[in-house]
């Protein structure tokens, strides 16, 4: 027995206690008492992962869909850094993570100890919170820190605004800790229970300032960027719907099949459409997806009204005239204005974006492509059904064209928008929530987290991966790049990976799509049995940006303006 280690256990008891229900291990040496820790305690539910960049973005995943603090473990070392990338997604989407690194104890530090690297702050800005704790021992007032430490890493992500923390602990040798039965006689300590900081309603008298521009106001819009599924994407629909008020709602705000909504506002930009310019702008959840609807914000003068949960808002193109910090909902909810004009000006925005979802489905206006085949599976999910969004052209192609149907949740990593660790919060949203997931990716992401795929074993429900393959880094035809056509392979990384082998090897069904019908097809089939399934569709690296240059053509021409 070894009773030194025995506050490890106080220390998971903390973590319970600050509202971590779930961890997810990486196999190590050095995080053994950690895992023995947490396997005794009783209350969690544990996912074993054995690639550490791969298991912090499925912990993202987890903590996203359920909405809790999720513990991400491992041994020290190299390991730790690889949870960067999750760490930073984590910190920009707000996300709350509990980083737990086991390490070497200080003696073994700057010595050239074997797997023993500068841990202690190493995430550095990226995290709301860091601490080290100190190296268990067999005394009471150390495991009241340990256990005390780990409340606030709990408490700490899931306040506003969530996100990661870090907690370092140095263990020292022998490394296996006694059971927790045999050890519960050497101290008691009192129970623990914390709650995180309530998030504040806004100021009564910011919000009376928003409604004294309201009355106004001629022409408001609403623009909703990315939100979670919940209270103030319900709010902001309901609320734009009551008033009248035109909603141009994001893929990932929840709330793009509100009955106000402006699905094809992006299309319509793009296109010049002769919209009268808003006199106000309500602005609520993170930055738009959509380039379009960015630049037409910012050469805007109307006044805008941003609401952040925290001081920490989101407003990339200095625009908000006003900030208000806080949840709006409960205003949301109670607040009926309408004014002469407003229903005009909502029956302006959806003449426009009728006329392009016409031109959508003419015959021959959009042909089978990349962007086609997103918005064919976007649009074959069902209520209740989960969807991911890869970063490149994927959540941008969903944007411009793709109509959710309600009930469809959608998500996508969008706090630092990288390629990496996709397949694993896919996966991490799938498993923690049982219902059938939908994952559109590109080749090039794909490929950057195919580690991912072995946790497709976890799976109790449906896993579709639409695998959008166009030999790799098709964005960049869009891009300024693509201006250096002789150059060009040197951003688009042109390869020929077969996937097939490699998705049959971590247990999936693998299939290929030629045609909307065969995508369709294998989706239906795939949505229907537990487990892997990628549907993968081929197309040409440079077709793209052609078939939109075309599209925008009917577009303008359906709307009367001169296309560019």
């Amino acid at each position: 027995m070894n009773p030194e280690l025995w506050p490890v256990h106080a220390l998971v008891d903390g973590l319970y206690a600050g509202g971590v229900r779930r961890a997810v291990i990486s196999p190590g040496s050095r995080n053994t008492p950690l895992v023995f820790a947490l396997l005794e305690h009783g209350g969690m539910e544990l996912v074993s992962h054995m690639d550490e960049r791969s298991a912090g973005f499925f912990a993202l995943g987890m903590a996203r869909q359920t909405g809790e603090p999720v513990a991400v473990v491992c041994t020290s070392g190299t390991a730790v850094a690889n949870l960067y990338p999750a760490v930073v997604e984590a910190c920009f989407s707000r996300v709350p993570l509990v980083v737990l690194t086991a390490d070497r104890p200080a003696e073994l530090r700057e010595v050239g100890a074997n797997q023993t690297i500068r841990q202690p702050n190493l995430f550095g800005s990226h995290v709301k919170w860091a601490c080290e704790t100190p190296v268990p021992e067999d005394r009471v007032s150390v495991a009241l820190d340990l256990r005390s430490l780990a409340l606030r890493a709990g408490l700490v992500a899931r306040s506003a605004p969530e996100g990661p923390v870090h907690v370092n602990v140095p263990l020292r040798e022998p490394l296996l800790p006694p059971r927790r039965r045999e050890s519960s006689g050497l101290f008691e300590l009192p129970a623990l229970e914390g709650q995180p900081a309530a998030e504040a309603p806004c100021a009564p008298s910011a919000l009376a300032r928003v409604e004294e521009a309201l009355s106004r106001a001629k022409r408001p819009v609403i623009v909703a960027g990315p939100m979670r599924p919940g209270a103030l994407a319900h709010a902001v629909a309901h609320f734009a719907a009551r008033c009248g008020i035109p909603l141009l709602a994001d893929i990932l705000s929840q709330c793009r099949d509100a009955e106000a909504s402006v699905p094809h506002y992006d299309l319509v930009l793009r296109a010049d459409a002769a919209i009268e310019p808003p006199d106000l702008i309500l602005r609520f959840g993170g930055e738009p997806t959509s380039k379009a609807l960015s630049a037409w914000l910012r050469k805007s003068r109307a006044e805008v009204v941003l609401f952040d949960e925290t001081p920490l808002y989101r407003d990339s193109g200095h625009q908000a005239t006003q900030v208000v910090i806080g949840d709006p909902t409960p205003w949301l909810e109670r607040l009926h204005v309408a004014a002469a004009g407003w229903a005009d000006y909502l029956a302006a925005w959806r003449r426009v974006s009728d006329a392009a979802a016409r031109v959508l489905s003419l015959p021959g206006a959009l042909p089978w492509f990349e962007g086609d085949a997103v918005r064919t599976a976007v649009g074959a999910l069902r209520p209740n059904d989960l969807l991911v969004l890869g970063n490149s052209r994927p959540v941008r192609d969903a944007d411009a064209l793709a109509l959710p149907n309600a009930g469809v949740e959608v998500h996508a990593n969008r706090g630092a928008s990288g390629i990496d660790g996709v397949t694993s919060t896919a996966l991490g949203h799938a498993v923690a929530s049982g219902r059938p997931t939908l994952l559109v990716i590109g080749d090039v992401s794909f490929y950057h987290d195919l580690n991912g795929l072995v946790m497709a074993r976890q799976l109790s429900s449906p896993f579709v991966v639409v695998l959008v393959h166009n030999g790799g880094g098709g964005i960049f035809r869009h891009l300024a790049q693509a201006e250096r056509p002789d150059e060009i392979d040197w951003f688009t990384t042109p390869h020929e990976l077969n996937f097939a082998p490699i998705v049959r090897a971590y247990g999936g069904e693998h299939l290929q799509a030629g045609d909307r019908d065969a995508l369709l097809d294998g989706l239906r089939g795939g949505l229907e049995r537990p487990g892997l399934t990628v549907v993968e569709v081929r197309f040409p690296n440079d077709e793209s940006p052609r078939v939109y240059r075309q599209l925008m053509v009917h577009i303008a021409r359906a709307l009367g303006v001169e296309a560019r």
